[in-house]
């Protein structure tokens, strides 16, 4: 099939919707989804954007000379795992000093819109490592228009999550997978860097970068020495008494009560379902974190699909942790795009049934809303719908 064929293809979508049509179901998405936001945000105190204000007052506190963190949790106070306090290591408070200022809603739509196109943009990117010449309008407004139906990504826009720039994230990392070299692999060290330094658990997939060869390596080597430069100069900014109050905050939140059916971690929805306690999840938890790591390895070393191996790698880094929110899949919406985009060039069958699951993988995220962990089922389909448009002449990779 010619590359010219593909674009068409990509801009008509998988149902052969032409672009007037894509527009209408982003405006459709986007409009319902600024009109809850809008509702949302009216009431008192607001139900919209409650992550993000709480990101907006830590850098209110380190801006008034003040700890990020709530002296209660910094005095070891025991929370529940879906309390809201701010968590994240010093260097995210000392960034949203930048817009402490700022009307929360006024971040919140400039947060939504920002990741957004971030998200656009870094799917285009994997479409032209993918061999795409067309246009970067063929893979971004399709992309754009179906984002606000993927609701994980949908509810990190309504918070004002940090996960709503995962997909970017990890779209710079698939990025530099296709191709490693030059810049690509430069932005996805930084990116690697920030993502493991802000919310920890995409730290595990540095070892599928360690594992996977030299050029990902590479990769590795700059999200090391991004990660050094982070912590560097937010200690030259505030000194260590905000690290030390990190980690009283960490080490209180380790005590955090965990069975919370919000959770989907698949420790906590084990217990959930045979009536363990937070005992049990804790030692199940190990053996989580210990399948993830090994999950992690054996993607690096077995699967010589990138997209498919860094794909489970990713699926991985969603449970290294006890607590895995409704909104984390949302890393993966970079790998059901980059299996729409192969698909193309696949053979009628293989495509069909590609497209078949990443449009389920759609659905079923929005029918999660009434079951969180029928989310599972939607990171299911997305890596088979990543297998489903692997390359015919993909192999192993020699032990």
């Amino acid at each position: 099939m010619a590359v010219g064929g593909v674009a068409a293809r990509v801009v008509r979508g998988p149902a052969g919707l032409p672009a007037v049509a894509w527009v209408v179901v982003g405006v459709i998405g986007w409009t319902a989804l600024a009109a809850l936001a809008a509702r949302l945000l009216a009431t008192q105190p607001p139900s919209a954007g409650f992550d993000l204000e709480l990101l907006l007052e830590a850098g209110r506190r380190i801006a008034a000379g003040q700890s990020p963190y709530d002296p209660a949790l910094v005095g070891g106070a025991v929370v529940r795992a879906e309390s809201l306090f701010y968590s994240y290591p010093p260097p995210v408070a000392q960034v949203m000093r930048l817009f402490a200022g700022l009307p929360t809603g006024a971040v919140l739509l400039g947060w939504g819109v920002a990741a957004t196109a971030a998200t656009a943009g870094a799917a285009v990117l994997i479409a032209r490592r993918l061999g795409w010449t067309g246009g970067a309008a063929a893979v971004a407004l399709p992309t754009i228009a179906v984002l606000p139906f993927v609701f994980p990504f949908a509810i990190a826009v309504l918070f004002g999550n940090l996960d709503v720039w995962f997909p970017a994230v990890y779209g710079l990392l698939l990025v530099a997978v296709l191709r490693p070299a030059g810049g690509s692999t430069r932005a996805a060290g930084v990116a690697l860097a920030a993502a493991c330094v802000a919310k920890l658990h995409p730290a595990s997939l540095g070892i599928w970068f360690v594992l996977r060869g030299s050029a990902e390596r590479r990769v590795a080597g700059v999200a090391v020495m991004a990660a050094v430069v982070i912590v560097a100069s937010s200690l030259a900014l505030g000194g260590l008494d905000p690290w030390r109050d990190y980690l009283a905050v960490i080490a209180a939140g380790s005590r955090a009560n965990l069975l919370d059916g919000r959770n989907v971690g698949p420790a906590v929805q084990l217990a959930l379902l045979t009536g363990g306690n937070e005992a049990w999840v804790r030692l199940v938890q190990v053996g989580v974190s210990l399948g993830a790591i090994a999950l992690t390895s054996w993607a690096a070393l077995r699967r010589s699909d990138p997209v498919e191996s860094l794909a489970w790698a990713a699926v991985a880094s969603l449970v290294t942790l006890p607590v895995t929110w409704f909104h984390y899949p949302v890393a993966l919406v970079p790998f059901g795009i980059a299996a729409i985009v192969r698909a193309r060039a696949a053979p009628p069958v293989a495509r069909r049934r590609t497209t078949l699951a990443i449009a389920g993988a759609v659905g079923m995220s929005i029918v999660a809303m009434g079951f969180a962990p029928l989310v599972w089922v939607a990171v299911a389909l997305v890596l088979a719908g990543v297998a489903l448009s692997r390359p015919a002449a993909t192999t192993r990779l020699p032990r």
